[in-house]
């Protein structure tokens, strides 16, 4: 039957018809000499269904032609499983996406509580790594490891919970101070040195879970302190009231992000 015929009754364009040629997936069975014209054979009706059921399922046209060459049923399984297990992945991501859109439809309404707090001046050690915002998840525990591993090795013990402090904002190359307040005298060994964490009012509001809508602690400081006509004095900082651990699951989590400001 003609190009036309067959792809009628098969639900398949022409063009994809040719495509299929030129690739070899679904040669026609006789190419007129004269005139050049496709023409198939009702022998290749199964062929062509089980390349457009492939497709509706999104499979790559490279793996439909190694599920159609395929020379054992395992080899056939193996390509299949490729495709759902990337599938799968897709599916996860979308998932996830979709989880985020949620919040953020929900974030217009969604304000933290904020209050201020005053704090006195405290004795610190502190850490200072330079990387960029979408490498911090990945340098900020190993900075921290090294931060304690050197106050164990001085005999100093932290006296409050752990914290950063953000030097900058350009998110190519944050500057961030990590801290631990302390009781006793730390000994600069060229990356871990002693400081003093400025005392001074501060705006702040608490954080629960993981760190992926954070932004919403930030923004509800933010429009705190517009509205009361604060003036930030210093860098954002965290503190990591119920800090990430091995034992510690990511709804545990517990951060009081604070903001210095003028009163």
């Amino acid at each position: 039957m003609p190009i036309g015929v067959f792809a009628h009754a098969t639900r398949l364009s022409v063009r994809a018809l040719r495509n299929y040629d030129r690739l070899g997936l679904l040669v026609p069975a006789r190419i007129d000499p004269g005139s050049g014209y496709r023409r198939y054979s009702l022998e290749q009706f199964a062929r062509a269904g089980l390349i457009r059921r492939l497709r509706e399922l999104e499979v790559p046209l490279a793996e439909i032609a190694e599920i159609l060459d395929a020379g054992t049923p395992d080899e056939v399984k193996a390509a299949i499983k490729r495709h759902h297990d990337r599938v799968a992945a897709r599916a996860a991501e979308l998932a996830a996406i979709s989880g985020g859109l949620d919040s953020v439809l929900a974030e217009p309404t969604r304000w933290l509580h904020v209050y201020e707090r005053v704090r006195t001046p405290q004795p610190i050690a502190r850490l200072t790594i330079r990387t960029p915002l979408s490498d911090l998840a990945e340098r900020i525990g190993p900075a921290y490891a090294r931060l304690f591993a050197a106050l164990d090795a001085q005999g100093v013990t932290p006296s409050g919970p752990p914290g950063t402090r953000y030097g900058t904002d350009d998110p190519d190359e944050l500057s961030v101070e990590l801290f631990v307040p302390v009781d006793g005298p730390v000994r600069d060994d060229g990356e871990i040195g002693a400081a003093e964490l400025p005392g001074g009012l501060l705006a702040a509001t608490i954080h629960e879970g993981g760190y992926e809508d954070v932004e919403t602690a930030y923004r509800s400081l933010g429009r705190w302190i517009a509205e009361r006509d604060r003036v930030p004095t210093g860098p954002a900082e965290e503190l990591y009231l119920v800090a990430p651990g091995p034992s510690v699951a990511p709804e545990a989590y517990r951060t009081e992000i604070a903001w210095p400001v003028t009163a």
